[in-house]
């Protein structure tokens, strides 16, 4: 990506204005360079999957058909990620929030603008989403909602 940026640079050829990466609670592979190249050369950030396909807008053990399949491709739940969705879930019932929005308010205090799949029509689950704008996680939640996270292998690239 990088490359390509400076290809264009040089070239006085149109630059990525976005990067549309994978990143969410359970994969944060992204920080280690993309989100850190990307905000110091202006390349807006708009994930997909902060949900995780959806294991973190729901309890453990409440699975949909999506969520199992997406489970059995990238090899399964980590430890990791169990303590991750059951904080996702305090923190949730602590703020009065579903646990979809303090997934979504925590991307979007990376200072990202994720890309959500509703995969239910209802005006009350995009009413949810929306209502995010206006919702932030303190320093202190932010932190205990990070702390379990364990490096995984990069997916998502061809």
């Amino acid at each position: 990506f990088a490359h390509m940026q400076f290809i264009a640079e040089k070239n006085g050829w149109t630059k990525f204005g976005s990067m549309q990466n994978l990143y969410n609670l359970c994969y944060r592979e992204e920080e280690r360079e993309m989100n850190k190249f990307c905000n110091e050369t202006g390349v807006g950030l708009i994930p997909w999957g902060p949900l995780f396909s959806g294991l973190l807008a729901k309890p453990l053990g409440v699975e949909s058909t999506r969520s199992k399949i997406s489970i059995a491709m990238s090899g399964g739940l980590t430890g990791a990620d169990k303590i991750i969705i059951e904080r996702v879930q305090e923190v949730a019932e602590r703020k009065g929030w579903k646990m979809g929005q303090v997934a979504l308010a925590w991307v979007r205090g990376k200072g990202c603008i994720p890309i959500v799949g509703l995969t239910s029509s209802s005006i009350e689950r995009l009413d949810e989403a929306c209502a995010v704008r206006d919702m932030r996680l303190s320093e202190d939640e932010v932190k205990y909602l990070e702390e379990p996270y364990a490096p995984k292998p990069i997916i998502g690239h061809v």
